[in-house]
């Protein structure tokens, strides 16, 4: 009877030892770039385009008063965006979104979200790709305030 609970506390140590030392195996020998490899990806440059107070649409009267950024996807696609003539498009098309939203739209993070996703697929669409990329990578507030 002792040997069978030695043989087993013997099993049970050197299955442990090898699936503890198969996994430190795993993550140092078999993945070049160590275990706690992440990629971060740097973001682009960024542009302020300014401050935007609107009216929004259906029952009351309500506006939207916020601080808009948008990040590109390079150096030459910021300078496209900075310039005067596609500012001036940028910030109309944008008036013209959330003229289209209600209250009741924005009042969740999801449809801030969905109203920054809808602001850089119009940017995008209106404005040529630079090097096979769209101009704006990501639309950012930088506050948003309803009242």
């Amino acid at each position: 009877m002792k040997r069978i609970v030695i043989f087993l506390i013997m099993a049970i140590l050197l299955f442990s030892v090898g699936f503890g030392g198969g996994i430190m195996v795993g993550r140092t020998w078999l993945n070049p770039e160590g275990a706690t490899s992440v990629k971060i990806e740097e973001p682009g440059p960024v542009y302020f385009v300014g401050d935007f107070i609107a009216n929004l649409s259906g029952a009351g009267n309500h506006v939207a008063n916020f601080k808009l950024s948008l990040e590109t996807s390079s150096a030459r696609a910021l300078e496209m965006v900075s310039s005067p003539s596609w500012i001036a498009r940028v910030r109309n098309e944008v008036i013209l979104l959330v003229k289209d939203r209600v209250f009741d739209d924005l009042t969740t993070a999801e449809g801030i979200m969905k109203l920054a996703e809808d602001i850089k697929r119009t940017v995008n669409a209106m404005m040529p790709s630079v090097r096979d990329k769209a101009p704006v990578v990501r639309v950012l507030f930088e506050g948003f305030i309803l009242q």
